[in-house]
């Protein structure tokens, strides 16, 4: 078959060809070519004729080509199937597969030869990248300090770790394929970890948990494991797979870490008894002092509240001899006073006024004169003692009114049972103000002795607190002729121990009163910083502390006071109270002028005790 029956043969054949198809003679260079191959490289005949070293990334992929060629040239196989790759016209490398077949003529010479060529470009870069993601997976199980292990769907191990090859005491891959975890455990934990891979097989849900692992050597060893399904390319579950981290060490860590910790606990709580009980004789101790002061205190509270309790007596008293009046006078009104005599009674006893009046006003005095004689013009009986009736209850009505009431027959029978009754709305009135007084020194007092039962901090007014103080001890100021003068500025409610700020304002208001003897001036005053800060001042008028005695102020039982008078403990424990209220307190003092008490308390007590 001569050149130009070949030439037959390709068109008939292979020019059409959907497969890359060219005709390479002897030496190595493309005698024909099909279309589909032109698609492929980018090339047309003229440009690649007689220079298929061109299409070649190197010349060394070129020779490595041609030496697979010769091999069929050669004899040595009748045909060769090898990969290459061919650089297209616009430069892009092609990976190609080749098939070479040899065609000899009738003397059974070599003539030329027929390659088949397929793109495997994407085959190419697929398995390229298969490898890396083996080399990627075998550098994960080789390098790192992990248990990682694949199983098949019997639990049987499949691929493992190098280091967890070597957990389980074997030196290859090949002492441990095909065996489970019974071979290397003891039941239980074997047991438990094939149920965990099976429920993953039947529910395609992973487990994460913590793992007690008992060799069959019965070493003992912790791991946190996470486990989920091995799954092909499809989708379908074909195995399980593993990753644990040794955490033996931690667990020990814990244990020895909980076993200090019950230790700590138990010095904690005996420290914590010797705390509770300090705690408990402070509170004695401050109880005591609150309690001392208190004492100092009940006289003038007893006087305080005996004073209204006199006063509600003797109006009960008056209460029960108009009783016994109105017990007369109200049958007689039945029986003798008209129904327009009755409407007017009634509508005086709203108007009147209830206050007792001694003495008369200027302008009351005038009145009188004015209306006795207003009277007395009207021929009026009696219009004197009617005229002071009048004003004493201060009946505001115009004068032709009073005159039209006094022509009724019965006006100053009236009068007088309307002064009755104005004195029954008196004496009410005065046990009412008597009332309010006592209470509001039972209200201090209770304030004062007021303790949470919890011991909780709860918010509290502070300037209430002050006024409670000086409710108590205003007795005790009355009889010093002492001379209050507060300045109270806006502020807002501190948590604190309300009980404890009282007995602070208590030890500062009686040793400031002690230290002015007979008179003087003690000026309260509160204020509110922008630091969050609520600062109290009590300035007084008294004798000064003395230089050598200020460093010893808040000395526990140092006192300058006579003997009886004072325990020395009440401003130390203010300082105490103070301070576990996360503020300061301090003074300024000058002979013959004065001392200053300064009291700081932070609004944000939390604040506080965290800044500390």
């Amino acid at each position: 078959m001569n050149s130009l029956d070949y030439d037959a043969v390709f068109d008939l054949l292979l020019k059409n060809s959907s497969t890359c198809d060219l005709l390479v003679d002897l030496d190595g260079n493309i005698y024909r070519y099909n279309d589909a191959y032109k698609d492929l490289i980018g090339y047309d005949e003229e440009e690649i004729k007689h220079q298929a070293n061109t299409l070649y990334v190197s010349q060394e992929a070129y020779e490595r080509e041609i030496a697979f060629v010769d091999q069929v040239l050669s004899g040595e196989k009748s045909d060769i199937k090898f990969r290459s790759s061919r650089v297209t016209k616009s430069g892009k490398v092609v990976q190609v597969e080749v098939t070479s077949l040899v065609f000899k003529d009738h003397l059974g010479h070599p003539n030329f030869v027929l390659k088949r060529i397929v793109d495997i470009t994407e085959k190419v870069q697929i398995e390229e990248k298969e490898k890396k993601q083996q080399l990627y997976l075998q550098t994960i199980l080789d390098e790192m300090p992990l248990n990682i292990y694949f199983k098949d769907l019997e639990s049987r191990f499949m691929i493992l770790s190098k280091c967890n090859i070597d957990f389980l005491g074997c030196k290859s891959i090949d002492e441990v394929k095909g065996k489970t975890d019974f071979d290397f455990f003891k039941e239980e934990h074997a047991r438990q970890s094939y149920e965990d891979e099976q429920y993953i097989i039947r529910t395609g849900k992973n487990i994460v948990k913590e793992e007690k692992e008992v060799r069959k050597n019965n070493k003992i060893t912790y791991a946190l494991t996470n486990k989920s399904a091995l799954k092909d390319q499809d989708g379908n579950i074909i195995g399980t797979y593993g990753i644990s981290k040794d955490i033996t060490a931690i667990k020990l860590a814990e244990e020895k870490t909980e076993q200090m910790n019950k230790m700590l606990a138990l010095k904690n709580a005996k420290l914590e008894e010797t705390i509770e009980e300090l705690s408990r004789t402070q509170n004695k101790l401050i109880f005591a002092e609150k309690m001392a002061a208190l004492g100092s205190l009940i006289s003038g509270i007893a006087h305080e509240i005996n004073t209204p309790l006199g006063a509600i007596k003797a109006s009960s008293s008056n209460i029960q001899d108009v009783v016994e009046k109105i017990n007369v006078d109200l049958p007689w009104v039945i029986n003798h006073a008209s129904p327009e005599e009755i409407s007017w009674l009634f509508k005086l006893i709203n108007e009147v006024d209830s206050r007792d009046i001694s003495v008369f006003t200027k302008e009351e005095r005038k009145r009188k004169r004015d209306l006795s004689a207003l009277l007395e013009d009207n021929h009026i009986e009696n219009a004197p003692n009617i005229a002071d009736t009048i004003v004493s209850l201060r009946i505001s009505q115009s004068d032709e009114s009073i005159l039209d009431m006094m022509k009724l027959p019965n006006t100053q029978s009236l009068l007088q049972i309307l002064k009755v009754l104005s004195s029954l709305k008196r004496n009410t009135n005065n046990i009412a103000v008597s009332v309010e007084k006592a209470s509001s020194v039972v209200r201090a007092l209770k304030n004062y002795i007021y303790k949470n039962n919890k011991g909780e901090y709860e918010a509290t007014n502070l300037i209430e607190t002050i006024e409670t103080v000086l409710v108590l001890t205003s007795n005790m100021i009355k009889h010093s002729k002492t001379e209050i003068i507060t300045k109270f500025e806006s502020i807002p409610l501190v948590f604190c121990k309300q009980d404890e700020m009282c007995q602070i304002w208590t030890n500062i208001i009686t040793n400031a009163i002690q230290a002015m003897g007979e008179g003087g001036t003690l000026e309260i005053c509160t204020t509110l910083s922008n630091d969050d800060i609520i600062k109290i001042c009590f300035k007084d008028t008294g004798c000064g502390i003395a230089e050598d005695v200020k460093p010893r102020i808040f000395e526990p039982y140092f006192t300058t006071k006579g003997k009886g008078i004072g325990t020395g403990m009440g401003l130390d424990i203010s300082r105490q109270i103070v301070e576990n209220h996360h503020g300061k307190i301090y003074f300024e003092s000058e002979i013959g002028k004065g001392t200053t008490f300064f009291i700081e308390i932070p609004i944000n007590q939390d604040a506080a005790k965290i800044k500390e």
